[in-house]
């Protein structure tokens, strides 16, 4: 133990990816088994990546999902997008199957469905009368806090199992404890809900933020507790200042990424990249971006709208296996050759989310004044200030 009595955070709390595995989807869409994915943690759940009618949801916690996963209760149907879902009749819930058209037989997988929601039903169950997990339901359009009483009633009938209510609090999100709002009922905030039709898309930090303030509430620990100790950066990046052009002749992608070796890394772990952009009045990019391997998690695209000022942008992936190409680290734009941004302070290290930093305090005059721009972020490149 600490000498404040909290469990020091490496002995005693759970990494961020075991800690997302004491979270369950109630099925409002599938933006939550992203948040999940993301965070590091795959765990298995009926509801993860289904879409989940409230009214149908509330009737079956009160039949006890009689019925869910019967014979003649499954279908399998291929959708517009290439990719195969699942439904039940009774309840009207769909999920992402997670396969695509063509990769295998329909007959074959309704009855691999079959298996899968017989042991996942056993196993919501079961969780819900242990109360071993906490259950999420964000707030869809048109369901008010009397709908969202009735299915923390629903839960309550089957044990002690919480309840994280999630709201969208708008731009202005900033993090903030998780209110208790009822016996077993928690309510948090995120900054805005996907897409049902990008659920992938995910506002990753504030969801993250709002989870960690979640599990502390249940264990009775400050945040502050569960806060990721210092990563050393994994590749040497200049710090200083660079103007990042479009390729002469090219309307399209131009990369300023350095090409690194997947055998370097943990293929399990996820590694975040970072950096701090200026976009000028003139430029006409439709898109400046950030990249951490070929297999992208979390990230946070530059707002075009933002121009003139500092603004952080990262991406968060996974590397794959050992002997393979070699992968992007750094930044891209979509535009033509006049177009051009630009960038300081990048950082590459172990994580799914970038280091709390403060924006550079330097503002990117043109020559011949640069030589200011860099004497005025001095300390911050030379370590006196916080880590980029």
């Amino acid at each position: 133990m600490a000498p404040s009595g909290i469990p020091t955070r490496h002995a005693a709390i759970p990494a961020l990816s075991e800690r997302m595995h004491g979270f369950r989807s109630l099925g409002g869409n599938c933006e939550f088994g992203f948040v999940q994915r993301y965070g590091g943690a795959e765990p298995s759940g009926l509801l993860r990546f289904a879409a989940t009618p409230l009214d149908a949801l509330i009737r079956a916690l009160a039949d006890d999902f009689d019925g869910y996963g019967e014979p003649g209760d499954l279908v399998v149907e291929a959708t517009a997008t290439g990719a195969y879902y699942g439904r039940s009749r009774r309840y009207g819930v769909w999920w992402n199957t997670m396969q695509l058209v063509g990769r295998i037989e329909p007959e074959a997988l309704l009855a691999r469905e079959y298996g899968r929601v017989a042991h996942l039903r056993q196993k919501l169950l079961e969780e819900l009368r242990t109360g071993s997990v906490t259950f999420v339901r964000t707030t869809a359009q048109g369901e008010s806090d009397a709908d969202l009483d009735r299915l923390a009633a629903a839960i309550a009938r089957h044990g002690p199992a919480p309840l994280l209510r999630v709201k969208a609090a708008g731009p202005d999100w900033a993090p903030e404890p998780v209110r208790q709002v009822a016996d077993g009922v928690f309510e948090g905030r995120v900054r805005r809900f996907s897409a049902d039709d990008q659920a992938w898309i995910v506002d990753l930090e504030p969801w993250l933020a709002l989870c960690d303030a979640a599990y502390a509430a249940r264990h009775g620990l400050p945040v502050d507790a569960l806060a990721p100790g210092p990563r050393p950066d994994r590749l040497p990046l200049p710090g200083g200042l660079r103007r990042c052009r479009g390729r002469p002749g090219v309307q399209g992608l131009s990369p300023f990424t350095r090409a690194v070796d997947p055998a370097a890394f943990d293929r399990e772990a996820s590694y975040v990249f970072s950096a701090w952009v200026w976009i000028p009045e003139g430029c006409a990019a439709t898109r400046i971006f950030a990249t951490a391997g070929l297999s992208r998690l979390g990230w946070a695209d530059a707002d075009l709208n933002r121009r003139g000022c500092w603004q952080r942008v990262w991406a968060a992936g996974r590397f794959g296996p050992a002997g393979g190409a070699r992968e992007p680290v750094g930044l891209g734009m979509v535009g033509g050759p006049g177009d051009w941004f630009w960038s300081c302070r990048p950082a590459f290290h172990e994580g799914v989310l970038p280091r709390p930093v403060s924006a550079p305090r330097m503002r990117p005059w043109p020559a011949p004044a640069r030589w200011l721009t860099h004497w005025l972020d001095r300390p911050r490149r030379f370590g006196a200030g916080p880590p980029a």
